[in-house]
């Protein structure tokens, strides 16, 4: 990675002479508990503030004014209270050290994360895992590589699970202490627990996306965007535009027509919102010159966690030649607002628990004519759900694994019963062996003796999870954009646009009647109106049924000395024959294979990996 930070915390100051230092470290403070920034960081990109024994350092991108910062800082310094600096526009880690205790914050939706290991009787933290990983010399946690096989990303991250072991990670809307070298894991964060008015809620996220969008021009001067056509990426677009034409700047959007963006009228809908501002300057790319999905698959750059998304690295590195050849100094995506700006439809179930029966039959029915389903169906999952606690639904779960009663998705269509619950249900593909099962119903059964949900509604809780789980995917994004020296975020990621959608109701969020409610109002008197018609959403399967067909020789040979296999986790032979499904054109596979292709070639790179973070030598 070309970004990182890391720092140090013990209770014994001889303690530091042992510490490596990191390559390409800059020492941002000294003394007992040093901390250092990694790689070429942005000037913008890192801030610090000192006063007495206290050292403060904002890594990533915070928005708010320099003064005014600082005057929190020294308030947040006489109550003792750091978390309250966690609650500024854009999206950052917080790192201070106060004497010897030592605070490390990551954000509410995990892009900023947090990793810690004990070392020599102290503890080192650093923003990416691999580094402590080299350190220690770790081996990667077989339990955290089965349940993310399995989709059941939660429990391991909110038990402080990594990919290696030995090496925690800090959970989003969490800070580690460490106080004379003991850690602690606190959460600072959650939803909210009441809910706004629809119009407060709207004009929150108004006031939010605002100042995230008109924060990063104004910091970062040149920045430029996706434009795929979506309303999620064309409001961001299209903010960033009006609020650069005051300054006389361009924006530079990329659009890549792909077969399906073609297909689902994406282009047709870039190309009109790129029309709307004259200082846009979009480019378009065509699919002759676009690298299909599952190209260049041995060229995957070790990440600190796998994702499907490795499977496009082949256009993510042509995108981000494109942003760099105009010189942009921060590209926005707007991946993130579907999990941010919808809810999950859990809700409806919440709906019946709080005896909002009309509004309950209503959205049942309204759900059942989009999923062209019966509402009986919907009814009838939503009445159990209602009378089935947290600790409960993961009992059910445990048992159905144990069982073998979460047949795989190649044996049956997604249900209701498989959207609706407190989170996302286990994922059993038929060649997950035995082992994985079993390591996966260990984990879910430890978590559920402890487990909590993120607040009592069910939809709100699993909102929350599904953000969490997003923010892990996009982080990866984050790092393979990175890898090739482009800085990528994702304002619909930052902490306070999360906390706005999040404190409208679940079923002002989402309705089956009115696509993308919550964003229309809050930007109605922003953008033009000839935006807010589309009511459609892309849908991309062909280009990578496509990619995948072209490239399927590589896949086979990739999985032929498979990791997983050796470790125990896959089968081949019914691995194989999944294969030759999906290469006679069934899909319902899918989304498994390429689950288990993400985690094999990364855990491929990582036995490669020729990284080394840290120099040779002690400290002086």
């Amino acid at each position: 990675m070309k970004r990182w930070f890391c720092g140090f915390s013990s209770s014994n100051n001889s303690e530091l002479k042992k510490l490596p230092q990191p390559q390409d470290g800059q020492i941002l403070w000294e003394g007992a508990n040093p901390f250092w920034a990694c790689g070429n960081w942005a000037k913008q990109q890192i801030m610090t503030l000192f006063e007495g024994s206290v050292s403060l350092a904002i890594v990533g991108t915070c928005l708010e004014p320099y003064e005014s910062l600082v005057e929190l800082f020294h308030n947040a310094i006489r109550s003792k209270d750091y978390s309250r600096l966690m609650r500024l526009p854009g999206s950052y880690n917080l790192i201070v050290q106060d004497e010897n205790d030592t605070y490390i914050f990551t954000d509410v939706a995990g892009l900023r994360s947090v990793f810690y290991t004990e070392y020599d009787s102290g503890i080192v933290y650093s923003s990416l895992g691999m580094p402590l990983k080299e350190l220690i010399n770790s081996e990667v946690d077989t339990v955290w590589i089965s349940t993310f096989l399995m989709g059941v990303t939660i429990p391991s991250l909110l038990q402080n699970r990594s990919p290696y072991c030995d090496v925690k990670s800090v959970p989003p809307g969490c800070y580690l202490q460490i106080t004379s070298g003991k850690p602690k894991c606190k959460r600072y964060w959650n939803p909210p627990q009441k809910y706004s008015s629809f119009s407060e809620a709207t004009e929150n996220l108004r006031q939010q996306l605002l100042t995230a969008i008109e924060g990063r021009v104004s910091l970062y001067g040149n920045i430029s965007s996706d434009l795929s056509g979506g309303f999620d990426s064309t409001s961001l677009a299209l903010i960033a535009a009006k609020n650069l034409a005051k300054k006389g700047q361009k924006l530079h959007t990329v659009t890549m027509k792909t077969v399906s963006a073609i297909e689902t009228e994406d282009i047709k809908w870039a190309e009109h919102a790129a029309s709307l501002y004259n200082n846009i300057s979009p480019v378009m790319v065509e699919t002759a010159n676009l690298p299909a999905e599952y190209s260049d698959l041995d060229k995957i750059p070790l990440t600190d966690a796998p994702s499907p998304s490795m499977m496009a690295i082949g256009q993510i590195s042509y995108l981000m030649n494109i942003v760099k050849s105009t010189k942009s100094q921060l590209h926005m995506n707007g991946s993130g607002g579907d999990e941010v700006l919808g809810s999950s439809l859990s809700y409806v179930a919440d709906l019946l628990k709080s005896l909002q029966i009309k509004k309950f039959l209503q959205h049942s029915y309204g759900w059942s004519r989009v999923s062209l389903c019966s509402p009986l169906n919907i009814i009838s999952n939503a009445c159990k759900l209602s009378l089935v606690s947290y600790r409960q639904w993961l009992l059910q779960q445990t048992r159905k694994l144990t069982t073998g009663k979460l047949l795989s998705k190649s044996l049956i269509n997604e249900s209701w019963k498989d959207i609706m619950g407190w989170d996302v249900v286990p994922q059993v593909a038929n060649w997950h062996t035995k082992e994985t099962i079993d390591l996966v119903a260990k984990e879910l059964q430890q978590w559920r003796k402890v487990a909590k949900p993120f607040a009592k509604p069910c939809g709100q809780h699993e909102s929350t999870s599904v953000i969490y789980a997003s923010g892990m995917l996009a982080k990866v994004v984050q790092q393979l954009a990175d890898s090739c020296d482009a800085n990528l975020e994702f304002p619909f990621f930052d902490s306070l646009v999360i906390e706005a959608c999040l404190s409208a109701k679940p079923e002002e969020r989402k309705t089956p009647f009115t696509y993308k409610r919550l964003l229309s109002k809050a930007l109605q008197d922003d953008l033009p109106n000839s935006i807010f018609i589309r009511n459609t959403k892309g849908e991309y399967t062909r280009d990578e049924f496509s990619g995948r067909k072209e490239h399927f020789a590589a896949i086979e040979e990739l999985l032929q000395s498979s990791i997983l296999v050796e470790m125990g986790l896959i089968d081949i032979k019914d691995l194989n024959a999944a294969m030759q499904q999906i290469r006679m054109g069934f899909d319902t596979v899918c989304a498994s294979f390429n689950q288990t292709l993400a985690v094999e070639i990364w855990l491929q790179r990582l036995m490669n990996a020729g990284n080394n973070f840290w120099i040779k030598g002690n400290l002086s």
